[in-house]
């Protein structure tokens, strides 16, 4: 079973916010305002993000965060390594059977190939769901 946590949904829907917003530097409080995120809570996984090299920071009074790579680059698996210490299948708990074990290898493949969804694919969709949303007659 894949286990995410909320660190990972929350990076996640952080960097989305982010992708969302361009090249536009944008302050930690509009952040968690944007994606539902407590903003102490907010603050430790920006420092993670910006430690594997998916956000950047500026500091001062016009400062905030903004995307370091282009959303295009950066996948949702990619997101979720970063910041989960487990993200996958589970470990195989010592059993010898090379079937399970197999099954258990096949299914982390397919797991991963549907995580790899790139980020601007998400900032796609949430674009169409929002004209969907906003057509009126």
């Amino acid at each position: 079973m894949v286990c995410i946590s909320s660190k990972g949904v929350y990076s996640l829907s952080a960097m989305l916010y982010l992708a969302q917003q361009g090249d536009n530097l944008v302050q930690i409080r509009d952040i968690a305002e944007g994606s539902n995120i407590p903003q102490n809570y907010l603050e430790q996984l920006l420092v993670q993000l910006k430690k594997v090299g998916f956000v950047e920071s500026i500091r001062g009074a016009k400062g905030g965060y903004k995307m370091a790579l282009s959303p295009e680059k950066i996948t949702v698996l990619q997101i979720l390594y970063a910041m989960e210490s487990e993200v996958m299948y589970p470990e195989k708990y010592g059993l010898e059977s090379p079937i399970l074990g197999d099954f258990w290898e096949e299914m982390n493949r397919k797991i991963e190939n549907l995580f790899k969804v790139p980020l601007q694919e998400l900032v796609d969709r949430a674009v169409i769901l929002n004209n969907a949303a906003t057509y009126q007659i």
